[in-house]
């Protein structure tokens, strides 16, 4: 196990509390145009009947994510190391870990932020292991960056792979973490307030909102091999099968 301790610049982010800003005032803006309008919005069919997010909204809260994200990668692991990073000094700090599938971990609350090498943003994410995310899960390539701010500690641990119904936040590709098909999507947890996303290499990204864990915030979705699934804010979801 590597033990790094590297200094870093602190990125100029500020994602997650953009991105909960963006939702709140898109909600908001749903129900004014609900009470208003006699003919709903394709933006308000969509979101009453799937929770999913389109238009200038989606481009908002997706940003611009690097292009790494549709790179497949081996899960053997066999050039992975596990890394402890710490203790973090206040301005932060930045490690460039080995090809492979990770999980990745800090103490009770602080920040993950995963770049490629042109500085393009894969994953930002805040980490609480009280109330939030205890951890993401995600394939680095071997140039991406990993920057941790506002934790004492951080623990990047190779991950296994196995096909599972319940994924947690980070980056998932279907056929090889989750089987291809359609599903009921729903949190798995009691802190439920985040995105699900899929990606498809030349196609448009879809984007849908979990709120709580009711069945009434269920949403439907396909998915395809190949397609990544991108969880944010959510400690895990399940996906259940449709019969």
């Amino acid at each position: 196990m590597k033990n790094i301790i590297m200094k870093a610049e602190k990125p100029v982010r500020g994602g997650e509390k953009m991105k909960r800003m963006i939702i709140t005032i898109f909600i908001i803006s749903l129900f004014v145009l609900v009470g208003c309008q006699q003919n709903p919005s394709e933006k308000v069919l969509h979101y009453e009947a799937n929770n999913e997010i389109i238009g200038t909204e989606k481009d908002e809260i997706i940003g611009d994510v690097s292009d790494t994200i549709y790179e497949s990668i081996d899960r053997s692991n066999s050039e992975a190391e596990e890394m402890m990073v710490g203790p973090v000094e206040r301005e932060g700090e930045e490690v460039t870990p080995s090809k492979g599938r990770y999980t990745i971990s800090g103490g009770l609350s602080g920040r993950v932020v995963i770049s490629d090498e042109q500085g393009n943003l894969l994953l930002e994410e805040i980490l609480d292991q009280a109330y939030g995310v205890q951890s993401v899960t995600v394939d680095l390539n071997g140039s991406h960056s990993v920057y941790f701010d506002g934790v004492e500690e951080a623990m990047i641990s190779p991950a296994q792979t196995n096909f599972s119904n319940e994924l947690s936040a980070g980056i998932w590709e279907v056929g090889k973490d989750i089987e291809a098909g359609d599903y009921s999507v729903m949190a798995a947890s009691e802190q439920a307030f985040g995105d699900l996303m899929i990606f498809e290499e030349g196609e448009s990204t879809r984007l849908y909102e979990i709120i709580d864990t009711s069945p009434e915030s269920m949403i439907e979705v396909s998915l395809e091999d190949g397609q990544k699934v991108k969880i944010s804010g959510l400690a895990f979801l399940e996906f259940k099968p449709k019969s």
